[in-house]
């Protein structure tokens, strides 16, 4: 069998094992019988398969690049500003190109290395901002505005839960702040008034897209449920309101989305399960 046939094999075999569709030691016969020359483990120098091995390039290799990062950021405040700018998007693009390259082999890898590259972009922006005083009412928010575009962007082309998660709580985050300063002191109702409508739309947005991909409804429908529980958050930690009947309203908003989901059961699970 020639070697671009037998790469395919293998491929569908690493496949099969990440995504636990044959037992372990039954990938391992597969991967032995079609990898003749033994070069599969060798290609991959990353992988949690290396890790598990005890694999001594892939843990030098690990350990290097955590101290570059752990240096970098050690040092970033004595860089030039234009090599700050610089590095900012260079570590950020290195990250998402790693966790682009590795969704369809290593899921957990590809969403570790977008978190850190998704991170990394934020705080290190953050810290250029208030390293060279910069208004920080303004650049930062405009930061975070760029931030969950590019997430939210990003996420919905390659498909990426993490990217879509980070940049929808990034633009709640927004929303939030916002109206905390245009209505720093707000009643209960009118703190439903502006988060249950955000929390339907997304809802919406589910039944939208669950015929092109699970993964992406299952992203709107938890975000959904989670912007249902922002007005008492809202009311709490932005606003350091704390009304007298407050476990009540939670209560009674806990049984609501209860008897919601278990009557729509039939729909909202195959809209969202894989």
């Amino acid at each position: 069998m020639d070697r671009g046939k037998r790469e395919v094999i293998l491929d569908e075999i690493e496949y099969w094992r990440e995504n636990r569709l044959l037992p372990g030691h039954y990938c391992d016969f597969l991967m032995n019988l079609y990898d003749v020359d033994q070069e599969r483990g060798d290609k991959k120098v990353l992988s949690m398969n290396s890790l598990q091995q005890g694999n001594i390039r892939t843990w030098i290799f690990t350990f290097i690049v955590v101290c570059f990062i752990c240096l970098t950021i050690l040092y970033f405040a004595t860089f030039p500003f234009l090599v700050q700018l610089v590095c900012i998007p260079l570590f950020t693009a290195l990250c998402y190109t790693g966790g682009i390259r590795l969704r369809t082999r290593n899921a957990l890898a590809s969403s570790f290395l977008l978190a850190i590259g998704s991170l990394l972009m934020l705080g290190l922006g953050i810290f250029l901002i208030r390293e060279h005083g910069m208004d920080e009412r303004v650049f930062i928010t405009l930061l975070v505005l760029g931030c969950a575009l590019i997430w939210c962007i990003l996420g919905y082309i390659i498909s990426s839960p993490v990217l879509l998660y980070i940049g929808f709580g990034a633009f709640v985050l927004l929303y939030a702040g916002f109206f905390a300063q245009v209505k720093p002191v707000a009643s209960w109702l009118m703190l439903q008034g502006l988060w249950l409508p955000i929390s339907l739309l997304l809802m919406w947005f589910c039944w939208l897209v669950h015929h092109r991909g699970k993964k992406l409804a299952a992203v709107y429908f938890t975000t959904s449920l989670a912007v249902w529980f922002m007005p008492e958050i809202d009311e709490v930690f932005l606003r350091g309101q704390m009304p007298e009947a407050f476990a009540l309203f939670c209560m009674v908003k806990v049984a609501l989305i209860c008897i919601i989901l278990f009557v729509l059961r039939k729909k909202w699970i195959a809209w969202v399960a894989a």
